[in-house]
């Protein structure tokens, strides 16, 4: 049976969140991921049920909720900030339950202002230790997963500390999104290493190539500069068994970087074990 392969129907900006997710699924794409923001209208369990059953009368589930950037939780600064970001974790996982999603994912932190390394590998460390391990225990109860999907701007970019937190953290529904995107631009000379590295804390994959330059810009395959060669070798060698999804975010030929990123992930992935 092919890999299911995830799609983000807000990649198609222009596009109401209805004609997002019928145009992804009608390139092929086997599932979707729902912007926390494009969800915003589904106010109540009642309507995200309703969203739920949508897609499944279209043939397809939602996988997951992408909450990065939420106003909630952007920078730790200590102990006094998880309780406000927790109470935003909580409501989001909570909508994902009712979307009968299987994760959410979120940043795992910017730098706070004027923070030093003192700073980011004490109180801020700590501060977000206590948030994912309790965000993490409240998504268990509720059979949602919590993975984090750094940015070339968020503390993760460092793969020790983000190591580190994992392990610190040691909660099986935790885990990172690998972006090809985010962590070349973030690490142009570390973006392999990054997945030996980081191993089985490795939960899903945002597929795309990069200029290594654009922070958020995801190109299509080919379109870029990446060694995608080296991505799947070392994706395989880590024996990944995670989702994949294709991230052509911001990318201004929409349709062409879907169907081209499909087409060339799902040929890839028959070689994947």
């Amino acid at each position: 049976m092919p890999i299911p392969i995830i799609a983000n129907p807000m990649s198609f900006r222009e596009l109401s969140l209805e004609d997002g997710i019928r145009k992804v699924l009608s390139i092929g794409f086997d599932q979707i991921e729902v912007w926390r923001t494009a969800a915003a209208p589904c106010m109540t369990p009642g309507l995200r049920h309703q969203l739920r059953d949508f897609v499944a009368s279209l043939g397809s589930t939602i996988a997951g909720l992408n909450s990065c950037d939420m106003p909630y939780f952007q920078a730790l600064s200590g102990s006094k900030d998880v309780e406000p970001a927790l109470l935003g974790f909580k409501g989001d996982i909570d909508t994902a339950t009712d979307l009968g999603a299987a994760y959410v994912c979120n940043f795992e932190g910017r730098r706070a202002d004027g923070a030093g390394p003192d700073e980011i590998n004490g109180p801020i460390f700590d501060a977000t230790c206590s948030l994912f391990q309790q965000a993490c225990e409240y998504g268990a109860d509720r059979g949602i997963n919590l993975l984090v999907e750094v940015h070339p701007f968020t503390l993760g970019i460092d793969v020790d500390w983000l190591c580190r937190l994992f392990d610190a953290i040691g909660a099986e529904n935790f885990g990172v999104i690998y972006d090809p995107c985010h962590f070349s631009v973030g690490s142009p000379d570390g973006y392999l290493d990054a997945i030996s590295k980081l191993g089985p804390r490795i939960k899903c994959v945002h597929f795309s190539d990069s200029d290594t330059t654009s922070s958020e810009l995801h190109f299509p395959p080919g379109k870029g500069c990446l060694d995608l060669k080296g991505i799947f070798d070392e994706l395989k060698r880590i024996h990944f068994r995670g989702s994949w999804m294709v991230d052509h975010w911001l990318y201004p030929l929409p349709e062409e970087a879907a169907r081209s990123g499909l087409a060339f992930l799902r040929e890839a992935l028959k070689s994947f074990p």
